[in-house]
């Protein structure tokens, strides 16, 4: 079933909690900017706090909004929900990834957050890549340094790990964390210990989201020398 609520955020997601306790899995659909403002009291308070079984799909977030301006520049959104109790908080790397995520979250009870975008994302899995919530994937191996990557940026990441590795001699030990919320920690644990330096790369701000993440995991496990990639505290512009 598809039912089209229009441009009413607010009472979009408490129809979807309506249909959740009567036993349906509804999926909210909108731009990333208006489901993280407008409508997260609804969602604290009707889905969060009674843990329903809600899917939220914050789409057109971060920079690919470039040309709507700050309006609709979602860059706080992953820092928003993931401080929320009972909220799962997913950014996948790539269209393979995105499809896996949705099955993957249907099938668990709770309410999730997934993000995504509305620009071409290139295929960098392939059909044996097998999405777990809670599981971050290591893309290349490396000794130099840790890089740890979400969404849209992993296949950017990518390219800059095997561009350090040919041009620079460099070894890149990638890793690609599509949970924001519940993250991987051992994977960050093993990596500050084994390589000593990291740096997060995510299409959102720095505060609150997979940098902020990181940082927290780092600081109370293994400390280390952090640099997080992202927007930096300051609204955007309009432009391409």
């Amino acid at each position: 079933r598809f039912y089209q609520i229009g441009i009413a955020e607010q009472n979009m997601v408490g129809i979807a909690a309506g249909m959740a306790t009567m036993g349906l899995v509804p999926w909210v659909s909108t731009f990333a900017v208006f489901l993280a403002k407008r409508a997260v009291d609804q969602i604290r308070v009707s889905v969060a706090y009674p843990k329903l079984n809600v899917k939220l799909n914050g789409a057109y977030g971060g920079i690919p909004t470039g040309r709507a301006g700050a309006t609709h520049q979602s860059v706080e959104d992953i820092a928003v929900m993931r401080c929320m109790p009972n909220m799962t908080v997913i950014c996948p790397g790539d269209p393979l990834e995105v499809q896996q995520a949705v099955c993957e979250t249907t099938d668990m009870n709770g309410p999730v957050y997934l993000r995504t975008v509305r620009c071409p994302i290139p295929v960098i899995f392939d059909s044996k890549h097998k999405f777990e919530i809670g599981k971050s994937y290591q893309l290349t191996d490396g000794r130099d340094v840790t890089v740890i990557s979400t969404g849209m940026m992993t296949p950017k990441a990518l390219e800059a790990a095997k561009e350090l590795k040919t041009n620079h001699n460099i070894s890149v030990r990638l890793i690609h964390m599509p949970t924001i919320k519940p993250i991987d920690k051992n994977a960050i644990v093993n990596a500050s210990r084994e390589t000593g330096s990291l740096i997060t790369v995510e299409n959102h701000s720095i505060l609150g989201g997979l940098g902020g993440a990181v940082a927290e995991v780092l600081t109370e496990f293994a400390p280390c020398h952090l640099t997080r990639l992202g927007f930096p505290d300051v609204f955007g512009e309009s432009g391409d």
